[in-house]
């Protein structure tokens, strides 16, 4: 069978369609996983009791855990905790009745707090010691002196780190046809069920997928020096 690149325009047109729902998933667990991720961070740099202890649990356990089970065993234990709970406090309310977009969004954040805390925690680290004791010689709190100086340093060094986080995210929100999420390989993948034309639409996909990552890791590059070049005293 030869290549039909007209198949794979119809194919990248589809594609183009779902894009919104790849990146709904991928920049929401993003945020989530950062806004999390750098709690968990915090907690274990700075060694805060049990709390860091469990935290550091948390992500051995995720890490090690393909994303593809993270979200299938979420989906499993929404939908069986969803419909024990509703039945044991007489709900309406069925598991069915939830959005498969958002159990594929509570899978992705999980993934992404674990990995995106494990970069931020390299940022910590990277600072050197003496930052520290000098923000607190100067009388400053532990939250001033990561908001005012820690942060502001580890910055440029996390910002590589958190590019290919979120590029990870969307090269994993593929794996939300597993639960019949449509996102942009689904999208591709339907158009090609009727003529089994499934090699355009894969490389319809991938060129959308690779425009995406490669337009992020532009954008990150950029934002990278700019902050080095502040964090050296120079103008924005």
């Amino acid at each position: 069978m030869s290549f039909d690149i007209n198949f794979m325009m119809v194919a990248l047109r589809a594609a183009l369609q779902y894009t919104p729902t790849t990146l709904m998933l991928a920049f929401v667990s993003f945020t989530i996983g950062i806004f999390l991720g750098t709690l968990i961070a915090v907690v274990r740099v700075f060694k805060i009791k049990w709390i860091g202890r469990i935290a550091q649990i948390f992500v051995v356990i995720v890490k090690g855990i393909p994303v593809v089970l993270i979200l299938l065993i979420v989906y499993f234990l929404m939908n069986d905790g969803i419909n024990a709970f509703a039945k044991f406090f007489h709900l309406a309310i069925r598991s069915k009745d939830i959005s498969l977009n958002l159990i594929a969004l509570v899978a992705l954040s999980i993934f992404a707090t674990a990995n995106i805390s494990e970069s931020i925690r390299g940022a910590l680290v990277s600072v050197d010691k003496g930052q520290y004791e000098a923000a607190y010689s100067v009388g400053l709190t532990r939250p001033q002196a990561l908001r005012r100086i820690i942060i502001q340093q580890a910055l440029p060094v996390a910002v590589p780190m958190l590019c290919s986080s979120l590029i990870g995210l969307i090269k994993g929100s593929s794996l939300a046809f597993m639960i019949s999420v449509t996102d942009l390989l689904n999208g591709a993948l339907i158009t090609a069920t009727a003529n089994y034309r499934f090699l355009e639409a894969y490389i319809a996909a991938a060129i959308v997928y690779w425009t995406l990552n490669f337009s992020i890791e532009r954008i990150s590059t950029l934002f990278e020096k700019r902050l080095r070049v502040y964090s050296r005293g120079g103008v924005l």
